[in-house]
């Protein structure tokens, strides 16, 4: 049975339905097995948590100051300084954003300081995207003269630096030079244009600490403008990044899912956002001597499987198998057969040090903002990088080293694997379907109803994985293509719906467009960075209409929010004019209907409060032409989606 909250109008699930729902038959096999082993996994520490505290669940306590905590209620409307309910929400938010743009700003400052790395030769690393640095050189309006790659490279990391970093009212280069002319106009009109990533935390964190700013209208405004800080500076400077390192991916054929791990193998498993380090270890496991070692311990070879956002870009660079996403890394050490994980930052949970403690799984940390006790610690550093290749090195023999240990007693690997096709960018996308002219006449003519871009992290408050994929099938089912990034697409892969014979599952007019252009119906376009690929295919698309995007069938759809980094994800498409399917409730108080007082006829009132009225009423939508639903139930939320993507076809006229 699982846990209900009246208040929020939703349900949490329990163990007992995880496992009987979740998509996935290898997770199934897997949370059976390691609570048969006497183990612990996040399912029984949300056990422990119920009832979570009501207070956090609406947002309405406040842990701003030393005075408090606070919690808002009809008792005490008003904490101790004097802050209402619309402020300490809207707060809340706002710091769960900048915390998320902070994390993905961190993220950004590795890869762009790499490059500089290499273009100063202090790196032994080439960069392998000639294609994107040239036509950033043109869109920035760079002088390319007689300069060689490296060098226009490292001008465009300054330029990249100067995005995260801008203290003067100047404004943003990527934005300036990749946002649609009808966007900027609006965001100046609100006045939300950011300056950088920095000065927009900077400023965030100064309007909601103590006796600062009392206007919850006005911490709106600094939310919007820290998501298109957020949206610029982040995801468009770390994706361009990636692909001026490592190239710009193109589609590939290859196989998914927790089977992809061999018995007789040692299995590696990389996780985390920044690969740079990896692409070294990848690069070391290859050499004679390693495979040679992993031979002499009895392995027939070396499988390299991913995991969260580092996985996703390996998986749709080389074609490197991803195996799962943040929760479920838990349960692919619970195979036993997990001879180490190297990791770099985010998303590693604490929960998969303690299992890989009962597994003897070796632990490698490779970013100094993420320690964790127990682990083997080798930083990489793209400003200090001397010791990059003998780390590498290392690293790679400790991962083999780590297979004689291995207790086989306690190895399950579940027989399952799934074929799929990744490595999604914007450029393949337009290519693959004939243009961007093309695409747009698909989805005139109908067989293309839509565009949702299904993406985002996993939350224990829903069944895992089972609003991911049942969002995702009943919009193909309308004839909906959908991209994907990140932990949702694993799920996605790993459930078979980014291979080609999923077009089975689609309607006739998107089945017809998979077949005959040989795509799946369901794109997967890299890590949560690389989010920018649907959006710079929703404003291209906007753009060869003639129309602006708020305009377009388009939607943003994140069906298990859970790290802060995916509050900014969904309000950097809301920015733009894509309204949000968001799955769970945010911590914002629902709005619970009542009976309207005197009435007889069981007439409602569905309640309200300032901040779910904004972003869910008719505030944001007034304002930037977009809005956020939120509807925890699948079937529901693909209603929602379809019913908004019909209002906006018939708005065209198509």
């Amino acid at each position: 049975m699982g846990y209900t909250y009246s208040y929020l109008n939703a349900e949490m699930p329990d163990k007992d339905e995880v496992t009987r729902k979740t998509p996935n038959d290898a997770t199934k096999q897997l949370i059976k097995k390691i609570s048969q082993d006497g183990n612990e996994t996040y399912l029984d520490r949300f056990a422990a948590q119920q009832p979570q505290c009501a207070f956090g669940l609406k947002g309405t306590c406040c842990r701003m100051c030393q005075w408090g905590p606070c919690r808002i209620t009809e008792k005490s409307p008003r904490g101790i300084c004097g802050r209402s309910q619309d402020e300490i929400v809207i707060s809340n938010i706002i710091r769960s954003l900048i915390s998320g743009l902070a994390a993905h700003a961190r993220h950004a400052h590795e890869i762009i300081y790499t490059i500089k790395g290499i273009a100063a030769g202090k790196l032994n690393l080439k960069l392998k995207g000639e294609k994107r640095v040239y036509e950033l050189a043109e869109k920035l309006g760079l002088n390319t003269g007689d300069k060689g790659l490296e060098e226009l490279a490292d001008n465009i990391a300054d330029i990249l630096v100067e995005d995260l970093n801008r203290m003067n009212a100047d404004n943003m280069t990527l934005l300036e030079a990749y946002a649609p002319e009808e966007r900027k106009r609006t965001w100046k009109e609100l006045g939300i244009l950011p300056r950088s990533a920095s000065y927009e935390i900077m400023e965030a964190l100064h309007m909601t600490t103590l006796g600062s700013c009392t206007d919850w209208k006005a911490i709106a405004s600094q939310e919007k403008r820290s998501a298109l800080a957020y949206c610029y500076s982040t995801l468009f400077g770390s994706s361009f990044a990636s692909e001026i390192l490592f190239g710009i991916p193109e589609p590939n054929e290859t196989i998914v899912n927790y089977g992809v791990l061999k018995e007789d193998h040692v299995n590696i498993l990389v996780h985390g956002h920044s690969p740079v380090m990896i692409e070294k270890v990848l690069e070391k496991i290859n050499l004679p001597e390693i495979q040679d070692l992993a031979k002499e311990y009895g392995a027939k070879g070396i499988v390299v499987g991913g995991l969260c956002c580092t996985g996703a870009e390996l998986l749709a660079r080389y074609g490197i198998p991803s195996v799962t996403n943040i929760l479920g890394q838990e349960f692919v050490i619970g195979t036993g057969a997990v001879d180490c994980v190297v990791v770099d930052m985010q998303c590693v949970i604490p929960g998969m040090k303690i299992l890989a403690d009962c597994y003897g799984t070796q632990i490698i940390t490779t970013c100094n903002s993420n320690r964790i006790p127990g682990a083997v610690h080798l930083p990489f550093d793209p400003e200090k990088p001397e010791t990059l290749d003998a780390d590498a090195y290392i690293i790679a023999k400790t991962a083999v080293e780590a297979y004689k240990n291995r207790d086989r007693s306690k190895i399950s690997i579940p027989d399952i694997t799934t074929k799929a096709v990744s490595g999604w960018s914007y450029e393949s996308i337009t290519q693959t379907l004939g243009g961007t002219d093309n695409i747009l006449k698909l989805l005139e003519s109908g067989r293309i109803k839509g565009i949702a871009t299904v993406v985002g992290c996993n939350t224990p408050k829903a069944v895992y994985e089972y609003n991911h994929v049942t969002i995702v099938k009943k919009l193909l089912e309308a004839d909906i293509l959908v991209t994907t990034t990140g932990c949702c697409s694993h799920a996605l892969l790993n459930a078979g719906l980014c291979n080609k014979e999923a077009s089975e599952l689609c309607g006739e007019g998107l089945k017809s467009v998979a077949e005959e252009y040989g795509i799946p119906p369901v794109l997967a376009v890299g890590g949560c960075v690389d989010n920018t690929r649907s959006l710079r295919l929703f404003i291209t698309l906007a753009n060869e209409a003639g129309k602006a995007i708020k305009d377009m069938p388009f939607m943003f759809v994140g069906p298990e929010p859970g790290n802060e980094k995916t509050v900014g994800q969904g309000l950097s498409f809301l920015m733009h004019g894509v309204s949000n399917l968001v799955g769970f409730p945010a911590p914002i108080p629902v709005p619970i209907p009542k009976p309207k007082e005197g009435a007889v006829d069981g007439e409602m009132d569905r309640g309200s409060n300032n901040i779910a009225d904004y972003f869910g009423g008719n505030g944001a939508l007034e304002e930037l032409g977009a809005k956020i639903y939120t509807e925890p139930y699948p079937e529901a939320a693909a209603q929602i989606i379809k019913m908004h993507i019909k209002r906006k076809r018939n708005g065209l006229g198509w």
